[in-house]
């Protein structure tokens, strides 16, 4: 049944899929910064933790993407991830976060 549902998709599965790529890069940094600017350490530890965590988000953003069931639930929630860390972040940056 699986298999059906994969040929009836077509190729356009397949492509949102890999389209995943650059917007899982995409959502990966704006958590990344978000990460930076706030946590609570100093700059230089704050900013090595958030750039080793980007690795691992990264490749677990990549495995679920291929892994999801829907194409479009799929690109949904990453726009809504998106938007929400690019409030946070532009809400961080407008009110002075870290210096």
């Amino acid at each position: 049944m699986a298999k059906a549902k994969a040929e009836k998709e077509g190729g356009w599965a397949l492509a949102g899929r890999l389209a995943a790529i650059p917007g899982g890069y995409i959502l990966a940094s704006l958590a990344v910064a978000c990460l930076a600017r706030l946590l609570p350490i100093a700059r230089v530890e704050a900013v090595t933790t958030a750039m080793l965590a980007f690795f691992a988000l990264y490749a677990v953003l990549l495995m679920w993407a291929f892994a999801a069931r829907s194409v479009l639930r799929l690109w949904l929630w990453m726009g809504a991830a998106s938007l929400i860390l690019g409030v946070v972040l532009t809400v961080s940056i407008l009110l002075g976060g870290r210096a």
